[in-house]
């Protein structure tokens, strides 16, 4: 009822303040003057030959004689439209003001019309554009959010303007950071960096540095590298700065730069005793002298050695571009770089290609049985994917006597599944799509090492305390290197208390397909483990802190 009340109060002073002036001729503002075209085209002139003579001294590619030959130049035409516009100026201040209109008329029923059926729909259509949107909350105060938010921001860019400066602009753009504005909070952040330039003893925030480094990564790695060593350089212990130097300048293959950033992440008090920092560490060690080698002898054996440790370590992508290499330039037969390159396929849905590899890895081996037993499986699920019954038994029953019979997992379950539909009966559809995706897990418990990914998620979702450990996995995994180990922020905006962390829509959202300058983790995580970490945001991150 308070509702329909306030709708109807604003509706009624809408109307008087649009009707007043249409009906009171003593209401009606004159309209200011506009502009003289004539003397804004000639300050345009003077502007553009202003900035030609500014210019002038910087370049380089025009003779000394030259360059004063065009400033005298400009100079006399700058000094010509400054008279000019002196004279036009004298003429618009002696010139009579123009006769105000007549203000006399009749009422204008017509615009009256108008707003009165506007006034109407607004009544009857008051509670259905007011919806609840929660227990506490309304539409009206979700834009009243934004509005206070949008006159922050006014107020932050006018103080700016007011006192440029790196305090004040470091500000601004931390506000446009915090609403996600990638494309101006990185030109503040660069202004930031100018003004600190030009103040002598102040440097800019290691800050601003780690933000651009990290509006950067997407674009420009090695720019990004560049930014989080002059990050270190503003602030040489801050961990979130040292762990994202030692990522990006892995990625960029400055390993020893690399190493050195995860032994100082490591000495913090945050980092002290992070698995996924030690395990990358150890991966930046054993990687740097293979890569040393390839430098000084790229043959099959470095190419080989630096291979398998990325696939290992689970980056499929450039482990293949280096198998890749090896069957193009040193051994078309390799049957490891047939067998994996396979596979990659195989996980992006290519099946034939991956069928055809595989086969041909096989027969280089000597039979499905020779290769390793993620390959026989893979061809195995390529083939049931494909409708080829009895070649993927053949290939699962070639995995089962590599790997035995009591590691065999669901694999037998599969090769039922096959029989099942080689006589013409109906098999799960599901079945199907675990094979298609590479899902084959041993038959341990829910929530059990063992178990699939979605699985775990599942069995999480229905038991707090498993989902509490899931959720904090996940985090810690996907997360924590850009919005802080506690969730308090760093290349990415703060979670912990921020209310958003609640709003599982909008996080789903997020997660799932990125959002500004976040990427989105919809092709790594499954659907479960996406409600996990929404679910283990809300519980961890939303509340007040």
């Amino acid at each position: 009822m308070l509702t329909v009340v306030l709708v109807v109060v604003l509706v009624l002073l809408a109307v008087l303040y649009a009707a007043v002036p249409l009906l009171v001729s003593r209401q009606v503002d004159p309209l200011p003057n506009e502009r003289d075209p004539v003397l804004q085209d000639l300050e345009e002139d003077r502007e553009a030959l202003f900035r030609a003579i500014r210019e002038l001294d910087d370049r380089d590619d025009v003779l000394a004689e030259r360059r004063d030959q065009l400033r005298a130049r400009y100079e006399a035409k700058a000094a010509g439209v400054l008279r000019a516009i002196d004279e036009r100026r004298a003429h618009l201040e002696g010139r009579p003001r123009p006769a105000a209109r007549p203000t006399t008329r009749g009422v204008p029923w017509a615009p009256l019309g108008l707003l009165g059926a506007m006034a109407a729909s607004a009544l009857a259509l008051g509670p259905f554009v007011l919806p609840r949107v929660g227990q506490d909350a309304t539409v009206t105060t979700f834009f009243a959010d934004d509005l206070r938010r949008a006159e922050a921001l006014r107020d932050l860019q006018r103080a700016a303007e007011r006192d440029p400066g790196v305090p004040t602009y470091m500000t601004l753009a931390d506000a446009y950071w915090q609403l996600e504005d990638a494309a101006q909070a990185e030109v503040t952040y660069r202004r930031v960096l100018l003004e600190a330039e030009g103040d002598s003893g102040a440097g800019a925030p290691a800050l601003a540095y780690r933000r651009l480094a990290m509006l950067s990564v997407g674009q420009d790695l090695d720019l990004a590298r560049d930014y989080l060593v002059e990050a270190r350089r503003a602030d040489p212990t801050d961990a979130e700065t040292l762990f994202g130097l030692g990522e990006v300048a892995f990625a960029t293959s400055a390993f020893a730069l690399s190493e050195e950033a995860f032994e100082a992440y490591l000495a913090t008090p945050e980092g002290a005793g992070d698995a996924e920092a030690e395990r990358r560490l150890d991966l930046v060690q054993r990687l740097g002298p293979a890569i040393a080698s390839l430098e000084r002898e790229r043959t099959r054996d470095t190419l080989a050695g630096i291979a398998e440790i990325l696939w290992q370590e689970g980056d499929v992508d450039q482990s293949v571009e280096i198998y890749f290499e090896i069957l193009t330039q040193h051994d078309p037969l390799d049957v490891v770089s047939l067998s994996r390159t396979g596979q990659m396929l195989f996980l992006r849905g290519r099946m034939d290609d991956a069928i055809g590899l595989l086969e041909r890895a096989a027969e280089v081996a000597g039979g499905a049985e020779r290769l390793e037993p993620q390959a026989s499986l893979f061809l195995g699920n390529a083939y049931f994917s494909e409708g080829a019954d009895a070649e993927a038994i053949d290939a699962w029953e070639a995995h089962i006597s590599a790997v035995g019979p009591d590691a065999g997992g669901r694999v037998p379950d599969l090769i039922a599944s096959a029989r099942t539909r080689l006589r013409g009966e109906e098999i799960d559809p599901e079945v199907l799509r675990g094979a298609a995706v590479g899902e084959v897990p041993d038959e341990a418990p829910d929530g059990e090492p063992g178990a699939t990914a979605s699985e775990r998620a599942v069995a999480a979702l229905d038991d707090p305390s498993a989902l509490q450990v899931l959720g904090e996995e996940l985090y810690a995994r996907h997360c924590a290197s850009c919005h802080g180990v506690e969730g308090g922020g760093g290349m990415g905006p703060r979670l912990a208390g921020n209310a958003r962390a609640a709003q599982a829509a909008n996080v789903r959202s997020a997660i799932t397909f990125g959002r500004g300058m976040m990427p989105g983790f919809g092709a790594v995580l499954e659907s479960e483990e996406i409600d996990v970490l929404v679910l283990w945001l809300a519980n961890e991150m939303a509340s007040p802190r």
